[in-house]
């Protein structure tokens, strides 16, 4: 043990700016993971969007061990079973390969953690031949983590919860002899030397560990790595107290942290100091270079596949003059095509939208039974409005009910000897509650018991209304050709004993269920003070339109409608025919789904009945797919997908170019529903090619952590990702690992200046973090970086129909 750590000195190439330089682009690369109680997916390669995928591969690779790509064998099988072709093989590879030499690159793919940086841990680990001081190290640092944010799970509380997550780790490892247990003489004295200040204690320790010149990022990031799930809390925790224009020193923390007992780590015989890598420009090497242009490849078949489908596809002819029975609005979600489909089947004179889930309304959102409220919109939003849940004795009493089942449970969660944890679960049901309005300064507030009512409301509250409800109509597309019935769908999900519960629900809605957006827009855009302001605007809603909310319930396909009591007689048949056709409709997704479920052998009330059971069953480790399959999003008027069925596989926005001629409706689209779902489908992407350092392992040996994440088995680090069978039925993955594909249905001019003005999003595409396709009259036009070529002709005569072909899903 080096006992003068605390007297020494940064080399010149370490000086603190270089330094704190290079522990910011390490922080940077990690991405947030949320909470259980609302979990939503994330993209893991958040940091990495400046770069492009390929040189991104070859970082990860020196970074985490593993480039985040498929196996060389699953590349071989699916071109075997001619899932790849040998067309789109040699337009992936783009004259850099032949397609001889991307075959025999399969024969000798790279081996896993052969390029990684070697950090005092690796090096230790390697000289023993096993890896008991990293599984000892993360398991170290976890229990801090796991103490210090923990959410009242445990029966003990940390006493230095009120300090920075250094200065309470600093003043309890001063008193834990296990590491000196497990080999590491004078930690505690090691402990009590380092500086207060974590920025210090980084610096110093970089000097014991890695004191000579090289990629210090890349050394960091490596040490952020081997804390990967616990360095992503840190993240969600420094970004909402930025989102709120706070500071949080929480990731500097931990990474003082690790760095703190890699040096102690030095004490230990054959520890080595840090290994770092000295390179130039940025490049993929050979071997990863051809499995990235296989992994394009393997989207290009599917791209060509849907593209040709869309282009070929004729709209069946209908009157445009006459006004549809109903409007229903849904999520963008991958599981509200089937339904937007077969409830179109159901009624033909209905009309369908796509829209962002929580309908323009980001609201925080306070339970009866909840002492805080959570945000009920896209994570990159903080909402401006709070809602309130009240009532009362009745529902005083039911929330005091509540609260004591909840205690119940949590008591079962923190006695429990086995692994499969109980976790709070939330139903549906959303009662005639008040609905309660603050504004953001929290001085106005608004109560109404009827959802129709014509209460005035305060100036502050109703300006946010309006402008919610202005920016909700002209973002859907919706502005004229109004229904005398507007239904707004959001969904949620349900499943018993499930920790990841709230990933089955609306991302959209920031991981909860979309009854509350639903029925906040449906109630704003009935009072006749916003449809006042509205028609000042240019979107006046007819006399007879009335909005009305519900929530489809992802798990057996049904839809729940709200507040159908308010509606006046003059709507009766309007609803009656609304009900029977989303009864159907559901009936109609539910036998869709049936078989990706196994339950292939059963069929109406059985069936649905059998999904009932499903939702209350606590051993049941998959209660749905989710968004399992994900793969494109289309940015179009309905007309371009209606009648195609598209395997529950594509995000639906509406978007009429006509309706949006300076481009900006385009703007907000790219920026907001084409980046969640790119997260989406590159979470999905992450946890499929790499399910142990990307996913969360198995569901079965889940425990949870503080109330924030889990760990698989007894401890280690928390998990990042989606569960195991998330994405796999025991058998095979289900779950084809695509970057996201975008089609858009534009102006090539608008479309291009919409990507100039949003550059962030321009990135993804650029990086080839997702694919961006142009849908025109002649057909469809592939984005690359210097504009757009052709990829699909529209045929001269013929219509295209039926289900979009599904190649099988690789073997590994």
């Amino acid at each position: 043990m080096n006992q003068s750590l605390a007297k020494k000195s940064l080399p010149p190439q370490l000086d603190s700016s270089v330094v704190r330089s290079a522990a910011d682009e390490a922080m940077a690369k990690v991405p947030p993971l949320f909470p259980l109680a609302h979990f939503v997916a994330v993209n893991p390669f958040l940091g990495h969007l400046d770069t492009r995928f390929e040189d991104a591969c070859a970082l990860l690779a020196r970074t985490s061990g593993l480039a985040p790509l498929l196996p060389a064998s699953t590349y071989l099988s699916l071109y075997r079973q001619e899932c790849i072709s040998p067309a789109d093989l040699t337009l992936a590879a783009e004259g850099a390969f032949s397609e001889a030499e991307l075959v025999a690159a399969l024969e000798h793919p790279p081996v896993a953690g052969s390029s990684a940086l070697s950090t005092v841990v690796d090096g230790l680990d390697a000289h023993d031949g096993r890896k008991t001081w990293t599984r000892f190290l993360t398991e170290e640092i976890s229990k801090w983590c796991a103490a210090y944010f923990d959410t009242n799970q445990t029966t003990w509380t940390l006493p230095w919860r009120t300090e920075t997550l250094y200065a309470a780790w600093q003043a309890g490892a001063q008193h834990d002899r296990n590491p000196e247990a497990f080999g590491i003489p004078g930690f505690r004295k090691f402990v009590r030397q380092l500086p207060s200040d974590a920025w210090a204690a980084i610096e110093l320790c970089l000097a014991q560990i890695a004191p000579g010149a090289g990629n210090l990022a890349e050394l960091l990031q490596r040490e952020l790595f081997l804390i990967g799930g616990w360095a992503a809390f840190a993240q969600y925790v420094v970004r909402e107290e930025v989102l709120r224009g706070r500071e949080h020193s929480a990731l500097r923390d931990l990474l003082a942290i690790r760095l703190a007992y890699d040096a102690a780590l030095l004490a230990v015989p054959g520890a080595t100091v840090a290994k770092l890598v000295t390179h130039g420009h940025l490049r993929a090497d050979p071997s990863i270079a051809a499995l990235v242009c296989w992994q394009r490849a393997y989207e290009l078949g599917y791209q060509r596949e849907l593209a040709t489908k869309l282009a070929s596809h004729a709209p069946s002819a209908k009157a445009t003059e006459t006004r549809p029975t109903f409007q229903a609005v849904f999520c963008i979600d991958v599981r509200s095509e089937l339904l937007r489909r077969h409830l179109e089947a159901a009624a033909p004179s209905g009309q369908t939208l796509g829209f962002a889930g929580f309908f323009g309304f980001p609201v925080s959102h306070r339970p009866a039974q909840a002492d805080q409220p959570t945000a009920r919109c896209p994570v990159l939003l903080v909402p401006p409005l709070e809602t309130q849940e009240a009532g009362g004795a009745a529902r005083t009493v039911a929330a005091r009910r509540s609260r004591a089942v909840t205690a119940a449970w949590k008591a079962v969660q923190n006695a429990a000897a086995s692994c499969f944890s109980f976790v709070e679960s939330a139903g549906l049901g959303f009662g005639p509650a008040l609905v309660s309005l603050q504004g953001k300064d929290g001085a106005h507030w608004l109560r109404a018991a009827n959802p129709l009512t014509t209460e005035a409301l305060p100036g502050p509250a109703l300006d946010s209304l309006v402008a919610m409800a202005e920016g909700a109509l002209r973002n859907m597309s919706l502005t004229r050709d109004f229904a005398r019935l507007l239904l707004l769908c959001g969904h949620g999900s349900r499943s018993a004993n499930n920790p990841y519960a709230s990933a089955l629900d609306c991302g959209a809605c920031g991981g909860h269920a979309g009854d509350v957006n639903a029925r906040l827009a449906a109630y704003a855009l009935n009072l006749p003070a916003v449809r006042e302001q509205l028609a000042q605007r240019g979107i006046s809603l007819p006399d007879d339109t009335l909005a009305l909310a519900g929530l489809h319930d992802t798990m057996t396909d049904q839809v729940v409608l709200f507040d159908v009591e308010q509606l006046p007689a003059s709507h009766a048949a309007e609803l009656r025919a609304l009900r029977s056709a989303l009864e159907q409709a559901g009936a109609a997704t539910r036998a869709e789904r049936a078989p990706s479920l196994g339950l292939s052998h059963l069929s109406g009330d059985n069936l649905n009945s059998a999904l009932e059971a499903r939702s209350r069953d606590i051993s049941h480790v998959r209660p749905e797919w989710g968004l399992a399959g994900n793969a494109a999003i289309i940015v179009a008027p309905r007309a371009r997908t209606r009648g195609l069925a598209l395997g529950g596989r594509t995000f639906l926005h509406d978007y009429h170019p006509d309706q949006d001629s300076d481009g900006k409706v385009l703007a907000v689209l790219l920026a907001a529903p084409v980046v969640v779902a790119s997260w989406i489908n590159l979470q999905y992407y992450a946890s499929r090619v790499d399910p142990q350092r990307y996913g969360s392992g198995n569901k079965v040996l889940h425990n949870v952590a503080g109330g924030l994440g889990v760990f698989e088995g007894n401890g280690g680090d928390l998990k990042v990702g989606l569960p195991l069978q998330s994405i796999h039925d025991g058998e095979r993955f289900v779950h084809e690992p695509r970057r996201l594909s975008v089609f858009v249905e534009a102006p090539r001019e608008r479309l291009l200046a919409a990507l100039a003005a949003q550059s962030s999003v321009k990135r993804l595409f650029d990086n080839s973090w997702i694919h961006l396709f142009l849908l025109e009259a002649t057909g469809c036009a592939r984005y690359t970086a210097g504009g757009f070529e052709h990829f699909a002709e529209r045929p001269a005569t013929g219509v295209a129909s039926g289900n979009l072909y599904l190649p099988p899903t690789g073997s590994n």
